[in-house]
């Protein structure tokens, strides 16, 4: 995997990890911090869900295989891109600036990720033309 994809995966391995312990232990803090308001039980939800993705994105790093590397980059993408596109809706309704922030992170990691996924994707096919 390219040293690109890898610094991707631990960004965000640390960023969600942090979020996740804050969503399960601080949910009300992080409620009010949020242009959604104060829902504990929706915090903690979204902080389990968080560690489940972690394990995917920890087994794919740890066990690497282009197959499984594509479907774990392609839900990234597609969760980035519409986690961004609601955190879009809610700044633009909302004028709310975690919002603003949200949606720019997530449309700048979901790039990143078709960034990576494209120069795997030619080194891949480097080295299969070079055998």
């Amino acid at each position: 995997m390219n040293k690109f994809l890898r610094f991707l995966f631990v960004l965000v391995i640390i960023a969600m990890l942090g979020a996740s312990i804050l969503q399960i232990f601080f949910p009300s803090y992080m409620g009010s911090h949020s242009g959604y308001g104060v829902s504990a039980g929706w915090q903690r939800e979204i902080g389990i869900w968080n560690l489940a993705v972690l394990i995917l994105i920890l087994g794919v790093n740890i066990k690497y295989d282009w197959f499984y590397l594509r479907i774990v980059l392609l839900a990234l993408i597609f969760g980035g891109i519409g986690i961004g596109t609601n955190h879009l809706v809610n700044f633009m309704e909302y004028h709310s600036p975690v919002n603003a922030i949200g949606a720019f992170e997530n449309y700048l990691l979901a790039t990143g990720w078709i960034v990576g996924w494209l120069l795997e994707h030619h080194s891949r096919k480097k080295i299969t033309a070079s055998k």
